[in-house]
């Protein structure tokens, strides 16, 4: 499965310490278990002056040390995400076609900034449902058509994350019924709805897995279950990652069905969580 990360604070920052000087920080994630490793791509997220930038890569991030370094210290900012990825295959099609730029992670669209952890195992019948917006698709990854799917329903709906995230598990729900029997190999239609989102003001984290997902255990510490994320609060900063990054800070998991979001008011970082 990819790993996710997320940073929000009060003062422009880069997220170093987590991305990759923590015992089990992203990059450290991405190599510590050889046969888990996070191999297909990368990439940063971040924004500038309230303009989104991003920057990916195709190429494993442990075979990229000096350009992950220096991506993650340019992204000095109080909004950064990154996404290592595990490359999902649905469709079944050779691996190669899956490993390109337009397929790894984050994507952006206008302010939005999105990655995602899981496997969509219905991404054509989800493309069907986009609409013009399908036309968007530029990869093979099936989290893109996820992607898009929340960007529709905020532009075209002016819906709310939370509301987007909800009508996209039902719409995955309904296509199921639909379209099951032309699915005899698939037992439901996802894997893992994890995911981190920003607009340029507010950073949230969702956590979605069934109980029989998170048999396997975090990457690094091996010490929770391999699909609940985990966050840390302080003040100043606010801080997500598919499983901590160090043993020192506060850490508290993101159990599956709530949704984080945290923002700055008063010159602090304040969050909720909520159960969608």
């Amino acid at each position: 499965m990819c790993r996710l990360f997320g940073m929000l604070s009060v003062q422009p920052s880069t997220g170093r310490k987590y991305l990759l000087e923590d015992p089990c920080s992203l990059y450290a994630q991405s190599k510590v278990d050889p046969k888990r490793l996070q191999g297909d791509g990368w990439g940063v997220g971040f924004y500038v002056d309230g303009a989104p930038r991003l920057i990916k890569s195709e190429k494993p991030v442990y075979r990229e040390y000096e350009r992950f370094t220096s991506v993650v210290e340019a992204a000095c900012s109080r909004i950064v995400l990154a996404h290592i990825r595990s490359a999902s295959n649905p469709r079944g099609l050779p691996k190669e076609k899956m490993i390109s730029i337009e397929n790894s992670q984050p994507f952006m669209y206008g302010r939005y900034i999105f990655a995602h952890n899981g496997v969509i195992r219905i991404p054509d019948e989800v493309i069907a449902s986009l609409g013009d917006w399908g036309s968007k698709v530029r990869g093979l990854n099936d989290s893109e058509v996820y992607f898009w799917y929340v960007v529709k329903e905020m532009e075209e709906r002016k819906a709310t994350f939370p509301e987007a995230i909800k009508s996209f598990q039902k719409t995955l729900s309904d296509l199921w019924a639909e379209h099951r029997e032309e699915h005899p190999n698939v037992d439901r239609p996802y894997v893992g709805l994890n995911v981190v989102f920003s607009d340029g003001e507010r950073l949230y984290a969702y956590a979605k897995y069934e109980e029989r997902d998170s048999a396997s255990r975090s990457l690094c510490f091996k010490d929770q279950p391999g699909l609940q994320m985990s966050y840390m609060v302080t003040l100043d900063r606010l801080i997500v990652s598919s499983e901590k990054t160090n043993r020192e800070d506060p850490w508290q998991p993101l159990r599956s069905g709530e949704l984080l979001t945290g923002w700055v008011s008063n010159g602090r970082v304040n969050i909720s969580i909520q159960r969608i």
